[in-house]
C-alpha cells in the first residue's frame, strides 16, 4: 500500500496468476454444461430409439449410476480438449481469421500505433503488449491473450486512418482495461464455446428437398432430410443460452472497461466519440460467426441490426 493509503496497480503477470483462478472456475463451469448437454443428449438418443418408455419403467439406480460416470467421463475429456485448444490456439484462431499482421516499420499509421500503444501501456501499468493491424477499412479493435500469456492489441487500418490521437489513445485504453480486468482470456473461452455449439446446430439442422412436381400444377412439399429435429432443437437451445451468457458477461465487461479507460486516458469525450464513429459507420470485419462479437469493441455488424426487443437482447 503507498503512502496515499492507495493499492498499487497490478502488473500483467499478477493479473496472469489471478487468471489461473478464472479460468479454473471457467474450468468447472465447462465441465458442468458438458455433463448437462451429454445427459440430455444421451436422453434424446434413446427417445430416438424408442427406448425413453422402456428406461422410465426399468429405472434404477444402478443405472442412474451408470448414466452418471459415463456423462462425467464424456464431460471432463471433451471439457479438457476444449479448454486447452481455446487456451493455445484460440488467439491464434483470431488474429489468423482477421488476417492480424504485425506493424509495417516504415508506415506512418503503424509507427504511431506503436508510439502510442506504449505510451497508453505505461500509464495502465502494463508492459510489451504487442500491436496487430488488420488490413480492413472498417473500424473495430479486441484485445486478447496469446498462448505464452503476452498481451496483445489488434485494430483495423480504418480505424488508424479515421481516428484522431486522443480517440485512438481511448479507444487502446479501452482495450488495455479488459486485459488488466482479465476479460479477453475469459471472453475467448465462452465465444469459443458457444461457436462449437453453434456449429453442431448448423450441421444439425433438417434440410428440405426440393419441391416435387404434382399433376394438379401445384408443387409438393419436398421431404425433409439431414440432422434429426430434435438434435437441432438441443442444439439450437443449447447455443441460444451461451449467445445470451456471452451477451451479459460482455455488457457487464464493456462498462467496467470503459470507466477504467476514462482512468487511463483521462478523456471521457474521446472515447465516446470513438464508440459513435465505430458503431456507426462500417464495423464488419471479417467473416467471424455472431457468438465472437462479444469480443470486439463494437459488434461487427453494428450500425446494421434494429432496435427491437431482441436486438436489444443480444447487444452487448
Amino acid at each position: 500500500t503507498s503512502s496515499t493509503g492507495r493499492q498499487p496497480p497490478l502488473d500483467f503477470y499478477q493479473i496472469s496468476r489471478q487468471q489461473k483462478l478464472k479460468s479454473l472456475a471457467i474450468f468447472v463451469v465447462i465441465v458442468l454444461f458438458y455433463f448437462i448437454s451429454f445427459s440430455l443428449v444421451g436422453l434424446l438418443i434413446l427417445a430416438c430409439f424408442g427406448f425413453f418408455q422402456s428406461m422410465l419403467l426399468s429405472f434404477s439406480p444402478s443405472s442412474l449410476t451408470k448414466l452418471v460416470i459415463t456423462s462425467s467421463a464424456l464431460a471432463i475429456i471433451v471439457a479438457i480438449f476444449h479448454f486447452l485448444k481455446a487456451r493455445r490456439f484460440g488467439a491464434a484462431y483470431i488474429r489468423r481469421r482477421l488476417d492480424a499482421q504485425p506493424p509495417g516499420p516504415n508506415d506512418l499509421y503503424h509507427k504511431r500505433l506503436i508510439n502510442t500503444l506504449e505510451e497508453m501501456a505505461l500509464a495502465a501499468g502494463l508492459r510489451q503488449v504487442k500491436p496487430y493491424i488488420i488490413p480492413s477499412s472498417a473500424i473495430n479493435s479486441l484485445a486478447l491473450v496469446e498462448a505464452d500469456n503476452s498481451p496483445a492489441i489488434i485494430v483495423s487500418e480504418g480505424l488508424l486512418a479515421d481516428f484522431t490521437r486522443d480517440e485512438l489513445q481511448a479507444v487502446l485504453a479501452h482495450e488495455l482495461a479488459h486485459l488488466i480486468n482479465g476479460d479477453s482470456f475469459t471472453l475467448t473461452l465462452v465465444c469459443s464455446l458457444a461457436n462449437i455449439f453453434e456449429r453442431l446446430r448448423e450441421m444439425s439442422e433438417p434440410e428440405r428437398a426440393p419441391p416435387l412436381p404434382s399433376r394438379w400444377g401445384f408443387p409438393q412439399q419436398g421431404e425433409r432430410h439431414g440432422g434429426h429435429p430434435l438434435f437441432f432443437l438441443a442444439f439450437t437451445l443449447t447455443s441460444l443460452i451461451i449467445a445470451l451468457l456471452s451477451t451479459l458477461i460482455s455488457r457487464e465487461k464493456e462498462l467496467q472497461a470503459d470507466a477504467k479507460a476514462v482512468a487511463i486516458c483521462r478523456s471521457p469525450r474521446a472515447l465516446a466519440r470513438a464508440i459513435y464513429k465505430a458503431h456507426v459507420k462500417n464495423s464488419l470485419i471479417g467473416d467471424f460467426n455472431p457468438t465472437y462479437s462479444a469480443l470486439f469493441i463494437v459488434p461487427p455488424y453494428s450500425g446494421k441490426e434494429g432496435d427491437g426487443f431482441f436486438a436489444r437482447l443480444f447487444r452487448t
